[in-house]
């Protein structure tokens, strides 16, 4: 039976799906890459529209698919848009003028935290949800003629592993090339929407619970408490940051953001707590504990972890923050370079932090947190947090387009009513650091 429209001023819900890939380390599983993905069509002018699962990001700017052309070994895993198939589309260059046929067109390369894209422009319509369902929800989808970029590559890491074919970035307007290539901008110009916010609701897959983004407001049964706001800062960088007042564990604040130089990301699309470096090895020392004889990390007892924003104060405990899987000693599970630019991927190392019991010996097995090293220069960094699924699955999360805001409150999953049994973890960094763009329009010079 089709579910009744959606009224006139409700959200669109997309449901995500979540995937888990295994990472192993000396030949045994450590810990889980994870991400969140939902489905869109393409060409509403089409017979029939193509489909694709996409991450919605809230830490980039654009809407990323495979080129049919593409042939990258992850474009050929996953389903490719073909601009031949759909009426509705147009080929541009970066300015939104038309390709001439036979003319080559401007290229951009979009790295990301982990893993880079090198795509083309087009001009197409996306709708929410599956097309192929049919029924009123398809009838009452949202839709949105936007510039796209279609990979001509993409690398390995992440996109071959995962099942998810491109990315939907939510990051605010100027994080995109032009306001034309970010979605979201341009739905909340028009009348689709009951209100210019989306809400995000993650789950680790456990007691049944589906995760979903919920766009034009947000969904008020995802909470267990009010939302409390909080504004965003420096927005024309293009990304959803909070300042960070204090960070703290145990209750004991810690030195390095006391001069209010801090602030967080809160992205979808990264697995992890990003710490700036230096700092995540000392954070992760005042984090890391003795396993003992516990098959599931999340449950030790460990320090609490608080990171306060104007308006908010994020709590996370062991339950929120632990890798699940207990490590031996020796075995290194973490990013090698974490967040940074192209030309620092040498300089940041993560290693374990050794554990030692109160007699002066070493543990056998240690828990360890979900930290990465986040290395970026100014404006963006340095001192950068971002805030990743350990406080999206704790907090549901508003995004207020027009403020711009960002909204916390408890969220709904079993995770805040009952201790899991079950694990999650690791490492995917959809979190956009660099845009590249190759121009071969005549007259026209070219730009980085």
């Amino acid at each position: 039976m089709d579910k009744p429209p959606r009224a006139p001023h409700e959200p669109y819900l997309v449901q995500l799906r979540r995937e888990s890939v295994p990472v192993k380390r000396k030949g045994e599983v450590v810990s889980h890459k994870t991400s969140y993905s939902g489905v869109l069509s393409v060409g509403v002018g089409s017979q029939s529209p193509q489909e694709f699962r996409v991450v919605f990001d809230t830490g980039s700017g654009h809407v990323v698919f495979p080129a049919k052309h593409c042939k990258s070994e992850s474009c050929l895993l996953h389903r490719q848009y073909d601009m031949t198939h759909s009426s509705s589309a147009t080929p541009i260059n970066v300015d939104g003028s038309t390709v001439p046929e036979g003319d080559l067109c401007d290229q951009v390369k979009i790295g990301f935290g982990t893993g880079s894209v090198v795509g083309e422009f087009v001009r197409d319509t996306v709708c929410l949800g599956s097309a192929s369902a049919g029924g009123a929800q398809w009838r009452d989808t949202i839709c949105q003629e936007v510039q796209m970029v279609t990979a001509v590559e993409m690398s390995t890491t992440p996109f071959k592993n995962f099942g998810f074919d491109g990315i939907l970035g939510l990051g605010l307007k100027s994080l995109a090339l032009s306001p034309e290539f970010s979605f979201f901008n341009l739905l909340s110009q028009g009348d689709e929407l009951g209100a210019p916010h989306f809400g995000v609701f993650l789950t680790d897959g456990e007691s049944g619970q589906e995760s979903e983004i919920a766009i034009g407001g947000h969904n008020p049964a995802r909470l267990l408490q009010p939302l409390s706001w909080s504004p965003v800062a420096m927005p024309e960088l293009g990304y959803w940051q909070v300042q960070i007042t204090a960070v703290r564990v145990n209750g004991v604040e810690l030195d390095f953001c006391k001069d209010g130089s801090c602030r967080g990301v809160m992205d979808t699309g990264t697995s992890h707590l990003g710490i700036p470096a230096p700092y995540d090895k000392s954070l992760a020392e005042l984090l890391t504990t003795d396993a003992a004889d516990l098959s599931d990390c999340r449950e030790v007892s460990a320090p609490v972890l608080e990171i306060e924003v104007p308006g908010f104060n994020i709590t996370l405990d062991a339950e929120n923050y632990m890798r699940p899987i207990p490590l031996r000693a020796g075995i290194n599970v973490g990013s090698s370079k974490g967040v940074v630019l192209p030309s620092q991927a040498s300089s940041t190392t993560t290693l374990p932090p050794t554990v030692l019991r109160e007699d002066g010996s070493e543990v056998e097995r240690y828990c360890r947190p979900r930290l990465m090293p986040v290395n970026l220069p100014a404006p963006v960094g340095p001192n950068l947090f971002i805030l990743g699924e350990p406080v999206l699955q704790r907090y549901y999360t508003v995004f207020d387009w027009k403020g711009p805001n960002i909204g916390f409150g408890l969220s709904s999953n079993a995770k805040n009513s009952r201790r899991s049994k079950k694990y999650l973890d690791d490492g995917v960094i959809f979190f956009q650091v660099t845009v590249t763009l190759r121009r071969n329009s005549a007259n026209l010079p070219a730009l980085a």
